[in-house]
């Protein structure tokens, strides 16, 4: 039997091996899950007390990496296993923001994919860039405020930015959504000041008194995430390329098809562009693993 082992003859369980059917379901529920992804909800207040929260989201998901089970994570945190220098009350706040900007139902392949992310570190554009997408993309008001006034700044060589931006912003909403008028003043400066702050921890914003403008961390990967979330919400063709969602990094339309040009070299997607006509096609499937 020592023998047996010392040359890798012991007996092994069998691993079954996914049928292409079996594969390609998983696929498709992956890319489904996806079209989930984004904040569709009202514009909210939540974001007063937590910012970007980069080392408590690169602690949960560097859990994850090393074998956590995902459907575990809430409760160790909450048992200071991952978080253990807060107390209970703010471990539970912190997971209630993690949960909704990473969890969400069928958020597999992300979670997944933010966890292999904390192999380059807390401050890599891998990981800083891939949770800065979801975190914009799980909360409306930070979407629109980025692909609204953040970009026309930027779009008009205009690059400070202060809270007054977000405060004119939120009144500017309101005309939309009444809702905001109820907002006490105190939560509107609290909002305008955590989300100027979590911009510049994810790298849209530099400097703590005066904030300037300036292109986020991006990488291969969360360029491919932001177009397979767009493919999931049923874009195609030239409409993947014009999409405001790509104003998130303060792109043009050049950068985004030379971005997207970048994913078919490296024979993630098949891309052609000629004029007005796109072609596009996934080649690397979002497959989520067990």
């Amino acid at each position: 039997m020592e023998e047996r082992r010392r040359f890798g003859l012991e007996r092994r369980p069998c691993r079954r091996v996914k049928s292409f059917d079996e594969r390609s379901e998983r696929n498709r529920t992956a890319l489904a899950g996806l079209s989930e992804a984004r904040d569709r909800s009202a514009l909210s207040s939540r974001n007063t007390s937590k910012g970007a929260l980069l080392e408590e989201v690169f602690g949960t998901f560097s859990a994850v990496r090393k074998g956590l089970p995902p459907g575990e994570v809430k409760k160790a945190t909450l048992e200071g296993e991952i978080l253990r220098k807060s107390s209970f009350e703010t471990r539970r706040k912190i997971m209630n923001a993690v949960s909704h900007r990473y969890f969400w139902p069928h958020s597999e392949w992300t979670v997944g994919c933010l966890a292999k992310a904390t192999e380059a570190g807390v401050r890599s554009s891998a990981f800083v860039s891939l949770a800065y997408l979801y975190y914009v993309l799980r909360d409306r008001l930070t979407f629109e405020f980025v692909v609204g006034p953040v970009w026309e700044r930027w779009h008009n060589r205009s690059t400070s930015l202060s809270s007054a931006e977000f405060l004119a912003f939120l009144e500017d909403q309101a005309t939309k959504e009444p809702l905001i008028r109820k907002w006490r003043e105190s939560t509107r400066k609290k909002l305008a000041s955590n989300a100027l702050t979590a911009l510049r921890e994810f790298g849209l914003l530099q400097g703590i008194y005066s904030k300037q403008i300036r292109k986020p961390p991006t990488s291969p990967e969360t360029t491919f995430h932001l177009l397979c979330v767009l493919l999931a919400e049923g874009l195609e063709g030239r409409s993947l390329v014009e999409a405001t969602d790509w104003r998130l990094f303060l792109w043009s339309e050049s950068e985004v098809a030379h971005a997207l040009g970048e994913l078919s070299q490296m024979r993630w997607i098949r891309f052609e562009k000629s004029g007005r006509t796109v072609m596009l096609e996934l080649v690397r499937q979002p497959e989520a693993t067990e």
